[in-house]
């Protein structure tokens, strides 16, 4: 993806497939979207993510242990 890309990305609410929101994008981290859900961190693989209405819209089911745990590596090297 490239890096023009990716910024577009950042500041925008993520929603799930039922358009409830989530959270807020704020970072890219490699191929990880990272979301801030009310205190805590949660990195998303670009893959699983999409753009819609200026939304973020998450494709799938999201492991959300797996994904804070993702989002511990951000957190370590930022």
């Amino acid at each position: 993806m490239l890096k023009k890309k990716k910024f577009s990305l950042l500041a925008r609410f993520v929603v799930d497939t039922n358009d409830k929101k989530i959270g807020e994008s704020i970072s890219v981290y490699e191929d990880l979207l990272i979301i801030k859900k009310d205190d805590d961190y949660y990195a998303i693989p670009l893959k699983h993510v999409e753009v819609k209405n200026n939304k973020i819209h998450l494709r799938g089911i999201v492991q959300w242990d797996k994904a804070k745990e993702l989002a511990e590596r951000w957190i370590k090297n930022v």
